[in-house]
This record gives C-alpha cells, structure tokens and sequence, in this order.
C-alpha cells in the first residue's frame, strides 16, 4: 500500500530497462504468423511480490492447432518467479494469471521470453474489492506487463480496447432463434460492418486496430459456421430448455452455402494474417468444421483453411497415439509442411511422455456389459458406500478447478472409507495428459469410449461437465448438478459420511 499519496504509479525500478524499451516499441504493422514449431520457455518475473498476493502462476495458452492448452506452476517464495517450458505449434497469445490480475502475451514457437509482472496492479485490484472502491482516490497505473521476445511490442494494454469490439456470440441478443437462414445472414453481415466502422474510427493505435479486426472476422467467420448452434442456443436461453435429448419446439432454418458466400463477400476469409488474431480457437474450429465444404464454397482449395480441415481431426489421434496408415497419406497431402511436421512432433512427444508416466498411472478395466448396464457395473463393486460419481476430461478448466479443491478434503474432512470417489472421462481426454494428470487424483478412474459415454450422458441428462452422480449407501443414485456449488458438495457428503 502506498502512503505517499502519490496518485499515479511509476514503472518498478526492478524492471529491466530492455523489457521496457522492447514492449513499448510498439510494431508500425502487425507481425507475420509464424509457420515453426519449437520449445518455448517463458520466464515470469513478479515485481512487486508478496506472498499473499498469489502461490501460483497460470498460464493459458489459445493455439491454433491444440486448443486452448493450460499450465500451472508454483511461485517462488522467496524470488517471487516462476516459469514454464512446452511446445508450441505456430504463433500463440497466452494469457497469464498471477493473483487477480490478467496479462495478456503473445508468443513465438521456441523463443525464451522473459515477462514481468507488476504486482501492484493486483494488490490495487484486491483493495478496490475490500473497500468498494468507495475509499480510494483514482489511481492511474501504469502498465502492469512487460515482455522480451519477438511480441514484445504486441504486449503493451494500449493496443487493446477497454469494451471489445465483438459480436457477442453466446449473448441472448446475439442471434434470434425465430430469424430464417437469410435474416440471421443479414444479421451478421450488418453487425460485422457496424463493428468494423467502429473499430476504423476508434482512437486505437494502426496495429490495435489490425488485432481488433482480425478478432472480429475470426468472430464473424464462427457466427457463419455455428449459425444453426447459435440459434438452437438463443431458443434455449429464452425457453431455459437444456434438456439436450428434448427436440426443439420449432425447426431452425437451417444455413446454406448461399448463405455462408455472403460473408465470403466482406473479407478474405482463408487470409493467413487471421492466424494472428484473438479468435484464433474458435476461428480453426471453424474454418476447420467437417460439415462445411469451406474449401469448395469459397474456393479454399491449396489455402491453409484446406489443410486446416484435414489436420485438425489428426491432433487428438497424435495426443491418443493413435494415427494410420490413413492418417499418416493425409498428412502427406496437405501443401504447407508445417501442419504435417507439427502432427508428427505432437505424435513424438506424446510416445516420450506417455513412457514417463508408464507405471504410474492406474486406469481401472471398464466392466464389459452393455451400455445400458455399465454404471450399475461400476459403481456395484462399492455397494453399501457413498459414491460420488465425476465426469470430467482433461481439457476441461472447471472440472480441474474442482478437482484441485477437492483433493485436499480427501485427506481431512471427507476422509473416510465409506466414501468412494469415481471419475468417469472419454478419450477426447488426449491419453498422454490423461495418464499424466490421474495419478494425482485420489480415486477410480475409468476412460469410457464414445458410444459408453454418450449413452451415460443420456441415461442421467448431462448438460455439460463437470457433472455429479451421487449413490446413496443403499444404492440409490441421481444427478447433483448442484455439487458445481463446492460448498454444496462439501456439506452433503460430510453429511452422509457421518
């Protein structure tokens, strides 16, 4: 806390001045995408630390072919440091989590960045929560990041708006479920050119206003792509329908290749520079989508956005160890090397890692009955004690973020024999980071295959993970979506374990 009543920060002195000089030199026109692939090493500098403020540092980082992959490491107490080493595939932006604050960084496959974090920024933020920011007088801060690296300039919060210029996609307001294929195209094409005026006579910098279009095509290629989802999904927030196995009351008007040519008419959808925006995620998912014939509709074929489909489908198999013969002869085709190369490197690294946790790892034998006997097979063993029941995966974020919370109470409050802690995955967990992450999870697990899992989802009406299935000690069992509240779940089994 700063008593000298200053009311504007001034960069930490503990800062190099190279950081400094290296993200505020501020590109005149944004970078290339970057078709390598190599290790990355980011070095993470608290500045500013105390050890109240964070214990761990995470970093999220959007990819173009592996999805949004997620690390955790500790912080050193008495440095206030931390890092990380992976391997990445083409550029990335990454965002980093260190106390309350979020710093945003891009990286460059196989660079060793350094990134210093200002932690006042999160100390600021922690007493305007306390007191309401009734208390405080304004403050201006400074910027709370500074990176090394080929990005560094891409760093800077300048180059960032404060209210995104974005389409909104997943708001009730998004799209109307009531719209016909060619209003709802309309729709997009006319919210796509308001927002890109916007963003033209916005007062960003040129290459914050190059990041904020390039975000915003990314969105508007998705609303295409997703159009009919998006639409199912406005009925269902307006009808509070979730249940995925009742049938819509009506029939969306269904989008066609006619209607998709219209957005192809606004901007190059297949531009490479696209791989440089925020969307990146969403956009390959898209552009990517086995239903859509992009390359034939838009005349993709030999882009990147062809390659893009044929190798997207190959990045959980690698993950899995699991590619063909079939596999290897569609890699073979595709006209930038990169993809092929970069499959081939996640397959490698995925045998390396895979015989390092060898042994380590149990993963119980699923029963061999039919689907519609499989959970009373796995749960019979432990009759006449109280089963929770976990789906989950590993690529997904509240389910490990529960997971982590629960582990401790395993060996104090829910510590008990009559208490049976079950985890239920599929194999779109990639086997590798399965096998990694289970040994540290106190419990049985099962990997169940597609049509095991589909139908457990069916029988119990999953609408997403994480899900809970309680068993009673008389064998009774139903869904406890309201365990996603951890006190809920906390209270209910300490009661039943008594």
């Amino acid at each position: 806390i700063d008593l000298t009543g200053k009311t504007e920060a001034t960069v930490p002195s503990d800062i190099p001045a190279e950081a400094i000089r290296m993200t505020e030199t501020v590109p005149s026109s944004l970078p290339a995408p970057l078709f390598k692939m190599g290790e990355t090493a980011v070095h993470v500098h608290l500045s500013g630390y105390r050890k109240g403020l964070a214990k761990e540092v995470n970093l999220y980082v959007n990819t173009l072919l592996n999805g949004q992959q997620s690390f955790t490491a500790p912080i050193n107490p008495n440095t206030g440091e931390t890092e990380f080493k992976f391997w990445q595939y083409g550029s990335a932006q990454a965002f980093v989590l260190a106390g309350i604050g979020v710093n945003r960084v891009w990286l460059a496959p196989g660079e060793e960045i350094d990134l210093y974090i200002d932690m006042h920024q999160s100390g600021q933020m922690l007493m305007d929560r306390r007191t309401q920011k009734k208390q405080l007088p304004p403050f201006k801060s400074a910027p709370e990041c500074y990176a090394t690296g080929t990005y560094a300039g891409l760093t800077s919060s300048a180059l960032y708006p404060d209210k995104p210029y974005s389409m909104n996609l997943f708001s009730k307001e998004s799209a109307d479920y009531k719209m016909t294929a060619a209003e709802y195209t309309q729709h997009v094409v006319q919210l796509y050119q308001l927002l890109s005026d916007s963003i033209a006579q916005s007062d960003l910098p040129s290459v914050g206003k190059e990041l904020a279009l390039l975000k915003l095509k990314q969105e508007a290629v998705e609303a295409m792509a997703q159009g009919d989802a998006l639409r199912t999904y406005n009925y269902q927030m307006v009808h509070n329908q979730w249940d995925r196995n009742k049938p819509l009351d009506i029939k969306i008007d269904s989008l066609t290749a006619e209607n998709r040519a219209a957005l192809c008419k606004l901007f190059p959808i297949a531009d490479e520079q696209l791989l440089m925006g925020e969307n990146i995620m969403s956009y390959a998912r898209s552009i990517s989508n086995p239903l859509i014939a992009w390359p034939e509709e838009a005349g993709l074929k030999g882009t990147f956005a062809d390659d893009l489909q044929r190798v997207i489908p190959l990045v959980q198999k690698a993950a899995n160890i699991s590619l063909t013969e079939t596999d290897r002869k569609i890699l073979e085709s595709v006209h930038n090397p990169f993809y092929r190369d970069a499959i081939l490197k996640m397959l490698e690294n995925a045998q390396i890692a895979l015989k390092e946790v060898e042994g380590k790892a149990i993963i119980e034998k699923t029963p061999e009955v039919a689907p519609d006997k499989l959970f009373e097979a796995i749960i019979a063993p432990y009759k006449g004690k109280v089963i929770l029941v976990d789906f989950w995966n590993t690529w997904c974020g509240p389910c490990r973020m529960s997971i982590r919370a629960n582990e401790p109470l395993k060996e104090q409050e829910l510590k008990s024999d009559n208490l049976v802690w079950i985890y239920l995955a599929n194999e779109t967990s990639p086997l590798v980071t399965y096998k990694q992450a289970i040994p540290n999870i106190k419990g049985k697990h099962f990997r169940l295959n597609d049509e095991q899992w589909k139908y457990l989802c069916e029988q119990f009406k999953i609408d997403g993970i994480p899900s809970y299935v309680l068993v009673d000690k008389s064998g009774h069992y139903q869904l406890r979506n309201d365990f996603r509240d951890h006190e809920v779940m906390k209270k209910t089994l300490k009661e039943m374990i008594k």
